[in-house]
């Protein structure tokens, strides 16, 4: 009986010889990820169509020239969506690796995945000490001013206190990072481009216009400071782009 061919095996792949197995080598190539599925996941960022909390992040994005899906809500539109988001509020922010939650943590991961959120680690320090900084002053005017201002809580007696206040901590918080620019000595307040710091103070700036109009003039370098932020084509672009805040804010 005649002898028969055995088969060769069915797989396609060269199999690794006794001494690539040896050295622990193989000259079978690693199946690589169709980069189509990365790409496929979009970040996404849903907030209220305000700026406010999400503004930060979207101005990143804006400056960066990346895209991402910005989904924003109506008022509205929250009650029918807000128990399935983690902890019940927002921005929310989804990306390849997962969600996140808290508008500075999606603000500083957003910041370090573009590239602006400082070239080390002390100046990423300096960011996050400017963001803190203006964060606070934020804060402050929403729940001591904007809170009987614009969301018809009653307006508490010492309201002309509280304002003259709110007014001394942003003056004081400004000349801080003055100081710090002006010890930096470059173009904004830690690097020669637009970081994470800026884009905070600007948003902060902007923020409390409606309490203060003349906020983004209040000092000699907070005029240059906005005014070289608009000047920059990324940022110019962005501003002109950008969908109107429900609120102005």
């Amino acid at each position: 009986m005649p002898r028969t061919k055995r088969k060769a095996a069915s797989s396609s792949k060269r199999q690794p010889s006794a001494k690539q197995r040896k050295e622990g080598k193989s000259d079978t190539k690693a199946e690589i990820p169709d980069a189509s599925v990365k790409a496929a996941v979009k970040d996404k960022l849903l907030y209220f169509d305000v700026y406010a909390r999400a503004e930060p992040t979207r101005m990143l994005y804006g400056i960066a020239g990346k895209e991402y899906e910005d989904q924003r809500i109506k008022q509205m539109e929250w009650p029918a969506i807000k128990a399935e988001q983690p902890l019940g509020q927002m921005p929310v922010f989804e990306c390849q690796h997962g969600t996140l939650v808290m508008s500075n943590t999606i603000a500083r991961y957003v910041a370090r995945e573009l590239g602006l959120a400082g070239s080390s680690s002390w100046e990423e320090a300096l960011n996050d000490m400017v963001v803190e900084t203006c964060f606070s002053c934020a804060d402050g005017i929403s729940e001591k001013i904007y809170a009987w201002k614009m969301f018809r809580q009653p307006q508490p007696d010492n309201s002309e206190k509280l304002i003259e206040e709110i007014r001394e901590k942003i003056t004081k918080s400004l000349k801080f990072i003055e100081a710090l620019a002006d010890k930096r000595g470059k173009k904004f307040i830690v690097s020669d481009k637009i970081n994470l710091a800026d884009v905070w103070l600007y948003n902060m700036l902007q923020f409390g216009r409606p309490a203060f109009p003349d906020l983004m003039s209040l000092t000699p370098w907070v005029k240059r400071f906005v005014e070289r932020m608009e000047a920059d084509d990324k940022m110019k672009k962005y501003l002109a782009s950008r969908p109107a805040s429900e609120f102005g804010i």
